[in-house]
């Protein structure tokens, strides 16, 4: 009966350290919450005909930023294919430990509903982009904070809606196409008064600054927040009422398929199914350590609290 004992929780949920002191802290109030970062990494795969924000944005903002603001670095990678982005967020999984590195993480490429568009015309889906980023957000500790400069982001928070692991700690963009000499002017903004406040949500007031059309805008969504919400969608779903039965039938049909449980009736299956879904808090408690690694970060919830009944309530929305 170990399978049963999981079963229920295998549908997808849609919807500190010792760098502390090489790293430069920003608080997102709304989050109760901060990231750390100690290096910007701007990956750039963009095609040749086109306009380059990524280079535009470094040499503008980050390319002298530790002769200005030590200890932060930074750094500009130029990129073809797709197989090169995934070699190139594998070699900063690495990084961190050997260089005591933890990156701020700005991509500058085109994207559509498949993927991210890399300069030679291939595709980095979202699904293996999330993978990658899951790695890489556990490599620092939950410090990820990810600036996408590509249109249609939104189909990466889309395939982070699984929960089977968080691929950032936070994530900055925009749900609209901008032209490349918007995107260049409000990047400006953002990292200059990102690095000469120290204040996270005023550079976030600044990359909307005279930007009235709300559609235009850039957001921050935090892993906090999106598990949250998830999570609460998933309560409402599935673990009430009609919902509730519809699911619980399901589960019995599945777990019959074992013939120990086959054999020992409809009825037992049905009531050991019951008994597994009767407390919504297990999932919530075994969803909440999957994606926040919990096991490999174990004072998580001491930086990133979250409150079943709050979260049931929408006290986090």
């Amino acid at each position: 009966m170990v399978a049963l004992g999981k079963l229920g929780r295998l549908e997808n949920l849609n919807y500190t350290n010792a760098f502390v002191e090489y790293a430069v802290k920003h608080y997102w109030d709304f989050m109760e919450a901060s990231s750390v970062f100690n290096h910007v990494t701007v990956i750039e795969s963009l095609p040749e005909s086109d306009s380059k924000t990524g280079q535009w944005i470094y040499d503008d903002r980050l390319l002298h930023l530790n002769s200005i603001y030590p200890p932060l670095t930074s750094e500009l990678i130029q990129l073809t294919s797709s197989e090169e982005f995934v070699e190139c967020l594998r070699s900063l999984c690495l990084r961190i430990e050997s260089e005591r590195s933890i990156p701020l993480l700005h991509i500058e490429c085109h994207g559509d509903k498949d993927g991210l568009q890399m300069g030679d015309g291939s595709h980095l889906p979202w699904n293996r982009l999330k993978n990658e980023l899951i790695n890489l957000n556990r490599a620092t500790r939950f410090n990820l904070l990810l600036v996408v400069g590509a249109c249609n982001g939104a189909y990466l928070i889309d395939t982070a809606s699984h929960m089977d692991g968080a691929p950032f700690f936070g994530v900055i963009g925009a749900e609209c196409e901008l032209h490349p000499e918007e995107l260049k002017q409000r990047f400006s903004n953002f990292y200059k008064v990102l690095f000469e406040s120290g204040d996270a949500n005023k550079a976030m007031d600044s990359i909307n600054e005279n930007v009235s059309d709300e559609s235009r805008h850039f957001m921050f969504l935090g892993a906090r927040r999106f598990f949250a919400e998830g999570f609460r969608a998933y309560f409402q779903q599935y673990c009430r009422g009609k919902p509730k039965k519809a699911r619980t039938e399901l589960l019995v049909s599945r777990v019959l398929q074992d013939a120990k449980v086959k054999k020992l009736g409809i009825k037992f299956a049905r009531n050991e199914v019951k008994k597994h879904l009767a407390n919504p808090k297990d999932d919530f408690e075994f969803f909440r350590n999957r994606f926040f690694f919990a096991d490999d970060i174990p004072n998580i919830f001491e930086r990133l609290p979250l409150d079943y009944e709050k979260v049931i309530n929408g006290s986090y929305a």
